[in-house]
C-alpha cells in the first residue's frame, strides 16, 4: 500500500506542475528570438535590451493563458507570472530606463524597459504575430497614471518612419493598461482576479498578473518582398517603475504571408520560401 500511495502522490505532483505557466531564462538571446519565426522569415542582428531575469521563455500548456509557449518580455521578473494569483502586487523594480518611443505613445514617462530588437527579411508582402498583453497594475490602476503599455515597432522599405503594429484590434490605439480593461475595449480584456479571491489565488493553472488581454494578433501588409525591416518589441512600467508587466509571444507566430504563386491566391506548399 505504501508504494501505491507513493506513485498517486507523485502523479498529482506532476499533473500539479503541468498545469501552472513555468518559466526559463536558459536560452541565448540568438536562439530565443529565433523561436519566434515561423516560415518565410529570416532574421539577423539580434539585440536584448532588458534586465536579468526580466526575459526568457514561457510554456502555458494546461493554464488559463491561452498560448502553448513562446517568449515572455516583462517590466521586472519573469517569475513573477507564475501563478496561482495569490497576490495583487507582485514586482521587482529592476532600477532600470524606460523607452522613448513608448513614452510617445502614453501620457507619462516609462521605466524599466524591456526590449528586443533584429533585423527581418521576409518572402511576403506582409507580417503578423500573436501576442497576450499581462499586468498586476489592473485594475485598480487603470486611469491613476500607471499606464503599463507594449509595443511592436517596425521601420523599413515603404513604411514612413517607425509604425507600431501592436493595436488594439480596428483602431489605432496602442495595448496599454488605460486602453484595455474592464471598461475600455472589454472584449478583448480577461479578468484574473485580485489575488485575494478563488479560485484565482488556489489553483496554478491561473497566472499571476490580475488581468491580461486575449491573445491579439500583430498585423502589417504591403511589404516589399525580400527587403530587411527592422523591428523592435518593447515594454515598460508607465508612471513608476512598481508593479510587474508582461508581454507573452507566442513561439512560431512570426509568420508571413507568401506573395501568391497560383490561381485565387493559393500558395504553393512546394513553394522554397528563399529570397
Amino acid at each position: 500500500m505504501k508504494k501505491i500511495f507513493i506513485l498517486a502522490t507523485s502523479l498529482i505532483s506532476l499533473s500539479f506542475l503541468q498545469a501552472q505557466l513555468q518559466v526559463a531564462d536558459t536560452l541565448n538571446n540568438v536562439d530565443l528570438v529565433q523561436s519566434l519565426s515561423g516560415p518565410g522569415l529570416t532574421i539577423s542582428n539580434v539585440i536584448v535590451d532588458c534586465p536579468d531575469g526580466a526575459y526568457g521563455q514561457f510554456f502555458g500548456d494546461n493554464t488559463n493563458l491561452g498560448l502553448d509557449e513562446g517568449v515572455l518580455l516583462t517590466t521586472g521578473g519573469i517569475n513573477n507570472a507564475i501563478g496561482p494569483n495569490n497576490t495583487g502586487s507582485s514586482a521587482v523594480l529592476n532600477g532600470e530606463p524606460g523607452d522613448a518611443d513608448l513614452d510617445a505613445l502614453i501620457t507619462v514617462a516609462t521605466e524599466d524597459a524591456c526590449v528586443i530588437e533584429f533585423d527581418l527579411e521576409t518572402i511576403g508582402d506582409s507580417l503578423r504575430f500573436n501576442y497576450i498583453f499581462g499586468s498586476e497594475e489592473y485594475l485598480e490602476f487603470v486611469n491613476a497614471g500607471f499606464n503599463d503599455v507594449f509595443a511592436f515597432f517596425i521601420s523599413g522599405p515603404g513604411i514612413v518612419g517607425t509604425q507600431n503594429i501592436a493595436l488594439v484590434p480596428g483602431t489605432n490605439i496602442p495595448v496599454a493598461i488605460d486602453n484595455v480593461n474592464s471598461t475600455s475595449n472589454s472584449t478583448y480584456y480577461v479578468n484574473n482576479g485580485t489575488g485575494a479571491n478563488a479560485p484565482f489565488n488556489t489553483d496554478p493553472q491561473y497566472i499571476q498578473y490580475d488581468g491580461y488581454t486575449v491573445p491579439l494578433q500583430a498585423i502589417v501588409s504591403d511589404l516589399i518582398p525580400c527587403s530587411v525591416y527592422h523591428l523592435k518589441l518593447a515594454i515598460a512600467d508607465g508612471g513608476d517603475d512598481n508593479y510587474d508587466s508582461g508581454v507573452f509571444l507566442q513561439a512560431g507566430s512570426f509568420t508571413s504571408d507568401a506573395v501568391a504563386i497560383a490561381a485565387g491566391s493559393v500558395v504553393d506548399p512546394n513553394y522554397n520560401f528563399e529570397c
